[in-house]
């Protein structure tokens, strides 16, 4: 029997449980016990537990979050619309069915006449009611501790609320309070103004949140905002990265709950939560870590016993260097190091083969692997180390060992357990399959791959603070069961005028449960200031290109379509394909530099963030030339330098600087025609 303990324990850190190799494609597909839809629900939980919806402009356009493991599918027309509008990601909420011993009977939905569902969604916005951030405040410096041994202890981190001097807080609060809804293909086309999460408002102007429709079968759809962001001062400009008093946008998050009859019986249902995150502009490409392997280790504290005795290649260890290999699409600096064609892409099939051989004669390669990952003890400053972004206590210049990202401390020890041998060799010789759809999975598979699927689509760091979520989601206070979020009954209490660690994760702090807009409060005001800020490479001496933050959202070094176009080009020369192959603009192309002032580039790209490029999946040359089989292409990049909506700011009393060219040093676009 598949269990849910099992599913995570096999399925943590990997491409997910639903990946299987070739030769069992058909035997894992089978269906349930035949008793098993006999068997009687006495429970139902929703799945994912956490689920991710993504703000757009379009009108119109939309597709659902990922649900299985694999590639993330590309929408039909992709991900903007024909007038070049962002489609917002959707979240879908399933519900299963369990018995008395807690396994899965089914997934139960609206379409069986004797099932009656109620949906209920609370979503709220509190970012401007928060306090500001400076700095994750469950790391050492924060605490006041010395940041590594030897290093002077600072000043405990305190920081300020936001929107300090405005007394009525619940003003900054967007709460349009709970919705229901009910039946299928409820509020299909969007019109049903009961279903909108509208009536919330931000210093008194109106903000809508979303909306919730259900699908043909009933399942939940929860729609997150339009990506508007907005001071209720005309004219004022947002100055910094992740604080801007007097701004607001339409992200959010809140519980899911469920009200369930089957067959007249009133059924308990395991409540959910969701997310309202900003878009994804890379798809597809996944952080090294993410946040599924940090919730997952959040779990192992309550559940330790989830914990493989040993990593498997194929979920623990091979996802790690993939993810890697993966970031060549978003970021030069990755594409030099570890990227296709280099010494150093632990793809290449020689090299994989190594990596996945637990022999001795593959032993010396495995060490100097592992030699490279930083260790999360912290103890040293390594700016060497893998992976190569920027950490949760970034300093500039370098003078914390938090300045660089670790992997995770479970992660380090199955590399450490892999280096030496000790991992089950499940590598395929083919390679893994993935379920295009969730119900090629047994139903019993289905709960787990939901939830994996909606959070490894998010990144699990840095944490400074983030693109989704951030660093509270760390710590097992905050569930009440793996992966489900505790609830707050009744009021929060006041933490008062600043916030420290202290009370951050004192045993009654804030970290202890949560309420509508808890997660996403401690992000940043409005997400877009963060999103042009947090980039690659911010001490020129460092590197071209690395460390870097959030590539696999926040693209740094694109194939834009003229390069791509080339690389499919059988009429020119091999070479010809490989420089433009390795030529990759800046994804920001067009905005103003960051360097003098962030203040004009933060200010552009609220105005123009649905004009950024979106990195997608396309097919690699079918001639034979020497590429790879799938390769990611920015579509859609329409950043103008003279588009009306970008604000004409002032820099020290000089015009901000439009128009960079965006390529990198040495670099030079592709001409149309064979050099």
């Amino acid at each position: 029997m598949v269990t849910r303990r099992r599913l995570l324990q096999y399925g943590a850190f990997g491409l997910a449980a639903p990946a299987f190799a070739p030769a069992l494609a058909s035997s894992r597909s089978a269906a349930q016990p035949e008793d098993a839809r006999a068997s009687e629900i006495v429970r139902c939980a929703i799945h994912p537990a956490i689920g991710v919806a993504r703000v757009g402009n379009s009108p119109d356009g939309w597709f659902l979050a990922p649900e299985t493991a694999g590639p993330f599918p590309v929408p039909p027309g992709g991900f903007k619309d024909a007038e070049g509008r962002i489609k917002r990601q959707v979240a879908r909420f399933r519900l299963y069915g369990l018995d008395a011993d807690g396994r899965v009977v089914r997934e139960v939905t609206a379409a069986d006449p004797e099932t009656d569902i109620a949906w209920t969604v609370h979503l709220a916005n509190a970012k401007a009611a928060w306090y500001e951030f400076d700095e994750a405040l469950d790391i050492p410096a924060a605490k006041g501790e010395p940041p590594a041994p030897l290093q002077p202890a600072p000043a405990p981190l305190r920081s300020a609320r936001r929107n300090a001097t405005i007394v009525e807080r619940d003003r900054l609060v967007i709460n349009p309070g709970r919705r229901t809804i009910r039946g299928r293909r409820a509020n299909a086309d969007g019109t049903d103004r009961a279903a909108r999460l509208d009536g919330g408002s931000f210093l008194g102007i109106e903000v809508e949140l979303g909306e919730l429709r259900t699908d043909e079968d009933g399942r939940l759809l929860v729609f997150g905002g339009w990506g508007r962001s907005a001071a209720p001062v005309p004219g004022l400009l947002a100055n910094t990265f992740a604080n801007n008093d007097l701004w607001h946008d339409d992200t959010g998050d809140g519980p899911v709950d469920a009200a369930v009859r089957i067959g007249g019986r009133e059924i308990p249902v395991d409540g959910a939560w969701v997310v309202v995150a900003p878009p994804n502009y890379a798809p597809g490409i996944g952080g090294v870590v993410t946040m599924y392997d940090v919730v997952f280790e959040a779990a192992l504290r309550l559940a330790p016993e989830l914990a493989p005795e040993r990593p498997s290649f194929a979920r623990q260890i091979y996802p790690l260097f993939a993810r890697m290999v993966g970031n060549q699409w978003v970021n030069a600096g990755f594409l030099r190091d570890v990227g296709w064609g280099s010494a150093g892409d632990f793809l290449e099939p020689a090299t994989l083969a190594q990596l996945a051989d637990p022999g001795d004669a593959s032993r010396f390669l495995r060490q100097q692997v592992f030699a490279r990952f930083r260790d999360p003890a912290y103890v040293t400053m390594d700016a060497a180390g893998l992976p190569p972004y920027y950490g949760d206590g970034i300093e500039l210049p370098a003078a914390n060992p938090r300045q660089w990202m670790a992997v995770l401390e479970s992660q380090y020890g199955w590399l450490r357990q892999w280096a030496e041998g000790e991992f089950d060799a499940d590598w395929p010789a083919a390679g893994l399959v993935f379920p295009v759809r969730l119900e090629e999975l047994p139903a019993a598979e289905q709960p787990a791959a939901l939830d994996r699927a909606a959070l490894d689509d998010c990144l699990g760091g840095p944490f400074h603070p983030g693109c989704e979520m951030t660093w509270p989601m760390r710590h097992a206070s905050l569930y009440a069961t793996p992966f489900r979020l505790r609830r707050r009954n009744g009021p929060e209490p006041d933490w008062g005028a600043s916030l420290t660690s202290l009370i951050a994760l004192g045993p009654d702090g804030p970290l202890t449960a949560s309420g509508p807009g808890d997660v996403t409060r401690w992000m940043a005001v409005p997400w877009q200031t963060d999103t042009s800020s947090c980039l690659s490479r911010y001490v020129e001496q460092e590197d071209d290109y690395l460390p870097t933050f959030w590539p696999a959202r926040v693209p740094n070094d694109v194939l834009a379509p003229e390069g791509y176009a080339s690389v499919l080009d059988p009429s020119l020369s091999v070479e010809r394909r490989r420089r433009a192959f390795a030529t990759r603009p800046k994804w920001l192309r067009g905005l103003p530099s960051i360097r003098s002032s962030p203040v004009p580039r933060i200010n552009a790209f609220i105005a123009v963030w649905d004009k950024a490029g979106i990195v997608t999946r396309q097919r690699g040359p079918d001639d034979g030339a020497p590429f790879p089989d799938e390769i990611w292409v920015e579509l859609g990049h329409a950043i103008d330098p003279g588009d009306p909506a970008i604000p004409r700011l002032l820099v020290d009393g000089t015009p901000s600087l439009f128009g960079e060219d965006g390529y990198p040093p040495g670099a030079t676009p592709v001409p149309d025609a064979d050099a």
